[in-house]
């Protein structure tokens, strides 16, 4: 069962409480009108609450300006700091990565240094090395006629030693003392050389008489002892 309302009653009680609050309105406008603001004692209860909700709402405010965007401003710079920080940080470490792979590259390049300047002979060791040199030329079936010891070239971190070869024989003699001799533990480098052919009328076949005047080197390190003579 549904209970009709009277519309002229509904609008009668929405004027009568527009008219209550206008009224209220109007009391508070004189009560602001006639306060005394030298004697709080004496304000309306109503006044004091709106006052101390205006003082409250003023104070939190001021305390905003003042402390919290203050400290905003610190959290603010506290985050720039920290992402400054932390790509300086992504920075040093990429360098400290590149820095620990130069230095694995730098060992090993000492190590292959090191490596080859063990195959290069000392100066002790070179009369050694010529004797490998007469044998290898014997093998290959070179006739060596002479090897000379040129005058040594100092370089900054070696001494380059020059070698002449004077050899006979055939090109495939030729060829297989060339191999041969890289395969020496010592570096041995064939540079200049001349090829002069001869034939002989009186020998029965046609292949001519060759000889070989090679001029090749070797290489030693400079010993520490040798620097300090040089100094004195």
């Amino acid at each position: 069962m549904s209970i009709n309302r009277d519309p002229l009653l509904d609008r009668q009680t929405s004027d009568r409480t527009s008219d209550i609050r206008f009224f209220k309105l109007q009391q508070l406008r004189q009560q602001l009108n006639t306060l005394d603001y030298h004697n709080y004692g004496e304000w309306p209860g109503m006044i004091k609450i709106i006052f101390w909700i205006l003082l409250f709402l003023m104070l939190l405010g001021l305390g905003y300006f003042m402390v919290i965007q203050a400290k905003i401003q610190e959290i603010d710079q506290a985050f720039t700091l920290q992402t400054t920080l932390l790509h300086e940080f992504k920075h040093k470490d990429s360098q400290l990565r590149n820095l620990k792979q130069y230095q694995l590259q730098l060992i090993t390049m000492q190590e292959n240094f090191a490596q080859q300047l063990q195959a290069l002979p000392k100066e002790t060791e070179i009369p050694a090395l010529i004797e490998d040199i007469h044998i290898t030329g014997r093998q290959a079936g070179l006739k060596l006629k002479n090897i000379v010891l040129e005058p040594e070239v100092q370089h900054e971190f070696l001494i380059e030693q020059p070698i002449s070869i004077i050899a006979t024989g055939d090109y495939h003699a030729f060829g297989r003392f060339v191999s041969t001799l890289a395969q020496l533990s010592r570096i041995v480098t064939l540079h200049d050389f001349m090829i002069t052919a001869v034939k002989h009328p009186d020998r029965p076949t046609d292949m001519p008489s060759i000889t070989y005047h090679m001029n090749s080197k070797t290489y030693r390190y400079i010993d520490t002892s040798e620097i300090k003579k040089e100094h004195e």
